[in-house]
């Protein structure tokens, strides 16, 4: 079913943490590089690359996003209070407060007009505009609060008028592709032109850009930026103030609507447990919440600061783990079909053989399904069609951890390197899941590439038993 995404911070830092957080069925671990220094970054993933091997890393690069930096005020701040934020290098002595934040993006000095509102923190925050100069922007806060390090700085409707990469872009891909990191979250893809440009810098290295959308821009283009995404991720925090919060669930449902016609996976970010930052149970409204995003179709649900700096980082992980699988039995037991089984009008081969196969895996006659795919491509079209949990053969570590992002996904290492010339590594395929404990006397539905399927993602849909495949 959904997988579970989790936020490495000073919390869960340690190898035990990593190792409890993948015991308890953490499948992607995430790092932010707008916290913390490189060094703590490249040890935390060598520290997950050794604990499990078989897990994937999802790194959000800074990108365009506007965020406070280290430099800020550490005081609170009262209402109708005049802070200012200010470029960095700025000469802090030239203003007459210690109210002073800086920012890491001077594109807000071109953003920003003069008596809008702008938010901070996710919309926790906000405050007027009351004049812009070349160094600083002057604002009236509308509440008192605090402006900590690091956070986010939101201008409703806006749009970033920067379509090429600049060189600290390029810097945190670079680290990215460096350590074969398998996801890289690029903030504000507004347009498919931008991510466009953020693949073919990544060109066949190894990560997979996964598009954050989060502003009223990206819902315009949402079909163009899916039909060249891998991933996508609804980051809510920043899409909520960018947009409108109270139309937040209905962009949610929307989102997922869409990309499930594509068999794009979909990330859902941002407060899915915010209570048990402090709290050691979740409120009624978030479970609601993580039931919903289940039923919707999100292939994966994201903790963020509840496992980075949350009190309760593995009660969290178990609370989202609990919901998602009692969810998952009232899905088996009241819709065996996916909706696009039911709306299906496809015409592509791949489409029309995951369609069959869902239709073979709704019923009691095989004990489950093993796809066997080296590249994990045929995954996409099965994970559309299909309701419940089945099996996905690879032969590198590289298609495995990429395969985490699938729903109902559950991908096994092959310790046969695959042969495209014949069907040799499928019976040895068999012979290893026997060894590994598989009962030989079980059928089973198999689907793969076969001989003379040059350019399809899949061709041949085997029922079988084990042992009569191992026997060959």
């Amino acid at each position: 079913m959904s997988k579970i995404i989790a936020t490495i911070g000073p919390a869960t830092e340690s190898k035990n943490s990593i190792r409890t957080l993948s015991e308890l069925g953490v499948n992607i671990f995430r790092l932010n590089l707008s916290h913390n220094s490189i060094k703590w970054h490249e040890k935390i993933i060598n520290n997950i690359r050794e604990v499990t091997p078989s897990s994937s890393i999802l790194v959000d690069i800074p990108g365009r996003k506007i965020r406070t930096t280290f430099n800020v005020c550490k005081k609170r701040f009262e209402k109708s209070q005049r802070i200012y934020l200010v470029s960095k290098n700025f000469n802090q002595d030239s203003i007459k407060s210690n109210f002073i934040y800086e920012i890491n993006n001077n594109i807000l000095f071109n953003m920003a007009k003069k008596g809008m509102e702008i938010f901070a923190d996710d919309g926790r925050l906000s405050f007027y505009v009351e004049d812009i100069s070349k160094k600083y922007i002057t604002l009236r806060t509308k509440c008192e609060g605090f402006l900590q390090e690091c956070k986010g700085i939101n201008v409703p409707e806006s749009l970033f008028i920067d379509k090429e990469l600049n060189d600290k872009d390029k810097f945190f891909l670079d680290f990215c592709c460096n350590y074969a990191i398998d996801f890289i979250g690029i903030s504000f893809v507004d347009k498919a032109e931008y991510l466009k440009n953020i693949q073919t810098y990544i060109g066949e290295r190894h990560p997979k850009a996964i598009a954050k959308i989060e502003n009223s821009s990206a819902m315009r283009n949402l079909t163009e930026i899916l039909k060249i995404s891998y991933a996508i991720m609804i980051d809510r925090g920043d899409l909520s103030v960018e947009t409108n919060p109270n139309n937040i669930g209905i962009l949610q449902k929307n989102i997922l609507i869409e990309a499930n016609k594509f068999g794009v996976p979909v990330i859902v970010a941002t407060e899915m447990l915010h209570s048990m930052h402090e709290s050691i149970y979740p409120t009624k409204a978030e479970c609601n919440d993580i039931t919903n995003s289940v039923l919707d179709g999100a292939s994966c649900l994201m903790l963020s600061g509840e496992t980075a700096i949350g009190k309760n980082p593995y009660e969290a992980i178990k609370t989202m783990i609990s919901i998602v699988d009692l969810t998952k039995k009232y899905i088996l037991n009241n819709n065996p079909y996916s909706q696009e089984f039911q709306n299906n009008q496809q015409t592509l081969q791949a489409d029309v053989m995951a369609a069959s196969v869902s239709l073979i895996a709704s019923t009691k006659i095989t004990k489950g399904l093993i796809c066997i795919s080296k590249t994990g491509e045929g995954v996409r079209f099965l994970a559309k069609y299909i309701n419940k949990d089945f099996y996905c053969v690879t032969d590198t570590y590289n298609t495995l951890r990429h395969l985490n992002i699938f729903r109902n996904v559950k991908p096994i290492l092959s310790n046969v390197v695959f042969n495209k010339k014949d069907r040799s590594h499928i019976y040895y395929i068999a012979r290893q899941l026997i060894d590994k404990g598989w009962d030989p006397d079980n059928l089973y539905t198999f689907i793969y590439v076969s001989e003379g399927g040059e350019g399809l993602r899949l061709n041949t849909i085997q029922v079988n038993y084990l042992k009569s495949l191992a026997s060959f």
